[in-house]
């Protein structure tokens, strides 16, 4: 079966392979200056256009299917002659998309426009053997501009999307309608993939809900959501389970058998296998962004044959091959400037770019065993240009490659495939490279190169996801080294952001023209943490700003800055920030919370926690790169009060007098030494609310301030006017909102006592007395300094 795909730049060299030998098998050897033999092509079909215009769009029946913009065509897969050119059903101008790939009997899927409509509204099949449009049939509403339209085709039945993500089915043999598997909504909420096996989707219906505005609906309202899965033509699912409405989402079906999932879970974006119930059995590979498709993160596949799966990511010079049993790796290899093309049989297809004869670019086609990563090579297959992006098909027999050619042009090339995947002998690629003709970097003892640190940021350690909440046993690591908690509740986020860059030296001037020493790896790297905040660097994070003040911070490799903010009553976003030179490499790290609703301030740490997660982190990755333990921050220290008492009880009876009937919601951080807690007394709208925290505030390593200092800043930061007689000082804040037939009245209080720090804040509406409010929020005050 052909598989048609966008190839992607990154791929394998063929030594340092683990589980396998890396191409010596027994028989292997190389020898230098040797070329692989060329692969004898077996026929070229020029095509208008650049590289990529025409596409092979199916395999099968011994057919090969071009599709541009302007037409579709058949051609004889073994000559290249060809044998038909698609003719539209009466009454369609074009083509606009297709199923991606044919089905065992040969035909496939298109979608055609009428042109009077916007976007794809009709469906139809085609044979491969000659062309012909079986049918065609009016799937009624577009699903173009939601989340574009997809089509798949199997044995039995065509599967395509219409408005809002809805789902309709067609028998293949005549187009009968075989009824909707997927009802759109108004929400338009629904995930769904297809294949011509199965069919996911998760189903997230609005049910009774009601829009809050013209066409917008709040996400957690509506009716339950579910995953389920479908095969072939069936009306009823193979199996359903529940799904959240918030931080679950179904990206796609990576592969039929065994099923994989590509799957978001509580906001945690995984590739996982199912069973027949649909529970996930095992989790492959590292944990991808949450957003974007999965071509972002992943460089490389997902490739899979059997019980293994191959896939290359992002910063990592790795590519992985899975064990899909098991969920470990079987075997891994460096990626190079290669092109992975695709599974035929059991070997993964590649094609790698050497320097041949005359320094002239050369392919070589080669493959590796999908079980044991152990190279064959198949042959030279191109002397002349070709684009570093190309698209390719293949079947049992043949690869169709695109070519650009300095004297043809554009074409379409069949080289033939050996059954055995190739000869065992490999080939070296540097073998032809002249020594001297590129300068290279500069390289010193001690210099930590790319490829070295590259996986260093998965180093943080469970301690340091802990302190700021990010933890989740036996989660893999994220592919971009970015922790995050956005679901778990919904408005408390947590984030826990490393970054690590090892600087290369300069390389030398081959023709010695110029007079400038070429710059060490070390001198870059502290020129940068030098630089870091101040405008200078292209493309620099904006947070970095911190560190143009930041505190020199002991401890943490050959030099170290750091910075934190964040306070307890005024701003609902608290972050770390921490930045590490060890040798030519820069480690960077960014803890950051943000409460977005007051009834969650205690499922985010307080900011001595945040901070402590930021230097955690910061020591985790230097010891990987170091091989010594850093100094690493303990408990937190400093202040005259160094815990609190509980919150709710303290103030159970002044709480239900000033809010009556309000529910009760106990804020204390679960991750607080004791120095933190705090309470919610909540109602419904239009009804009074107190909020009550309460935080005992310890030295801070980030900033070198001392307990009293920093508690001093928080009174600094409040707004509204001093208030005396409670503690050693505070500010009180009054807010009004007046609407058309009441008012709305806010008074915050935020009062020091040493390096205690009280917050009440008390919400009422209804015309109330400004002079009550601050006669409430005092005695709430009161009643919690009287412990201390």
């Amino acid at each position: 079966m052909a598989v048609i795909l966008g190839l992607l730049c990154a791929l394998l060299a063929s030594a340092a392979c683990t589980g396998g030998d890396g191409g010596k098998d027994g028989q292997g050897e190389r020898r230098a200056a040797a070329q692989p033999p060329k692969v004898k092509k077996l026929w070229e079909l020029p095509v208008p256009g650049s590289v990529g215009s025409s596409r092979v769009l199916w395999t099968g029946r011994d057919t090969v299917v071009l599709h541009d913009k302007e037409r579709t065509e058949g051609y004889d897969a073994r000559t290249g002659d060809k044998r038909w050119t698609l003719r539209l059903p009466k009454g369609m101008s074009a083509v606009c998309g297709a199923s991606e790939q044919a089905n065992a009997a040969g035909l496939g899927a298109l979608y055609f426009t009428d042109g009077k409509k916007e976007g794809c509204n009709y469906a139809g099949v085609v044979d491969l053997a000659d062309g012909r449009v079986q049918w065609s049939r009016s799937i009624g509403r577009s699903n173009e501009g939601i989340s574009g339209n997809k089509i798949s085709i199997g044995d039995d039945a065509v599967t395509v999307t219409v408005y809002c993500n809805g789902v309709e089915q067609f028998r293949v043999s005549d187009g009968k309608p075989l009824g909707s598997r997927l009802k759109g909504d108004k929400a338009c909420a629904h995930d769904v993939s297809l294949t011509g096996r199965h069919l996911a989707v998760k189903e997230d219906p609005v049910g009774q809900a009601k829009e809050l505005v013209p066409g917008w609906i709040h996400a957690e309202d509506g009716a339950p959501a579910s995953f389920a899965l479908y095969e072939g033509a069936a009306t009823k699912p193979l199996w359903r389970t529940k799904a959240r409405k918030i931080g679950d989402e179904l990206h796609g079906i990576v592969s039929d058998d065994p099923l994989i999932l590509d799957i978001s879970r509580a906001g945690h974006r995984l590739l996982q296998t199912y069973d027949a119930d649909g529970k996930p059995v095992q989790t492959i590979g590292k944990r991808l962004s949450q957003i974007g498709t999965l071509a972002e993160p992943v460089t490389a596949g997902p490739f899979i044959q059997g019980n293994t799966l191959v896939i290359g990511y992002q910063r990592d010079p790795a590519l992985y091959a899975y064990d899909l049993d098991t969920g470990k790796v079987r075997w891994q290899k460096r990626q190079d400037e290669a092109h992975l093309i695709g599974v035929r049989k059991d070997r993964l297809l590649a094609a790698r770019q050497v320097t041949g004869p005359g320094q002239q670019p050369v392919w070589w086609l080669v493959s590796f065993g999908m079980s044991d990563g152990k190279e064959r090579t198949i042959g030279r297959i191109a002397e002349s240009r070709v684009q570093a992006q190309f698209t390719a098909a293949w079947d049992d027999e043949r690869i169709y490659l695109s070519r650009m050619s300095d004297s043809t042009g554009s074409s379409i090339v069949a080289y033939p495939l050996p059954p055995s995947g190739g000869e065992r002998r490999t080939y070296d690629p540097e073998a032809f490279s002249k020594p001297g003709a590129e300068a290279k970097p500069a390289w010193r003892k001690g210099d930590l190169r790319p490829d070295e640190v590259a996986t260093a940021c998965e180093a943080v350690s469970p301690q340091a996801q802990r302190a700021i909440g990010t933890y989740r046993k036996g989660m893999p690591p994220p592919v971009d080294c970015t922790w995050q908690e956005r679901n778990a509740p919904r408005h408390a986020e947590r984030t826990l952001e490393v970054r690590v860059r090892a600087y290369s030296p300069d390389a030398p001037d081959p023709s010695g023209t110029t007079a400038r020493k070429p710059a060490s790896a070390v001198a870059l790297a502290r020129k940068a943490y030098d630089e870091a905040g101040r405008g200078t660097i292209e493309n620099e994070d904006k947070d970095d700003e911190a560190f143009v003040d930041g505190h020199r911070l002991e401890g943490l490799g050959d030099e170290a800055k750091s910075a934190a903010f964040g306070t307890v009553q005024g701003s609902r976003k608290t972050g770390a920030d921490v930045m590490v030179r060890h040798r030519n490499v820069i480690v960077r790290v960014k803890a950051r919370t943000e409460v977005g609703l007051s009834t969650v301030w205690g499922e985010v740490p307080p900011r001595h926690q945040v901070e402590a997660a930021a230097q955690r982190a910061a020591a985790d990755v230097v010891e990987r790169l170091d091989g010594r333990i850093p100094e690493r921050a303990g408990p937190p220290q400093g202040g005259t009060t160094t815990e609190v008492e509980p919150v709710c009880a303290r103030l159970r009876s002044q709480g239900a007098a000033l809010v009556p009937g309000a529910k009760v919601i106990d804020t204390t951080p679960g991750r607080a030494d004791g120095r933190a807690a705090g309470c919610e007394w909540e109602t419904d709208d239009y009804a009074p609310e107190l909020t009550v925290r309460v935080v005992a505030i310890p030295d801070s390593p980030l900033t070198g301030e001392s307990a009293q200092d920093r508690a001093e800043s928080e009174i600094a930061e409040a707004e509204g006017r001093k208030v005396r007689g409670l503690g050693d000082e505070g500010r009180l804040e009054r807010d009004t909102f007046r609407g058309e037939t009441s008012v709305s009245r806010t008074h915050s209080l935020t009062l020091r006592k040493e390096n205690l720090i009280v917050y009440v804040s008390l919400q009422r509406w209804h015309d109330p007395s400004a002079s009550q409010l601050d006669t409430d929020v005092r005695r709430v005050a009161q009643r919690i300094l009287d412990q201390y």
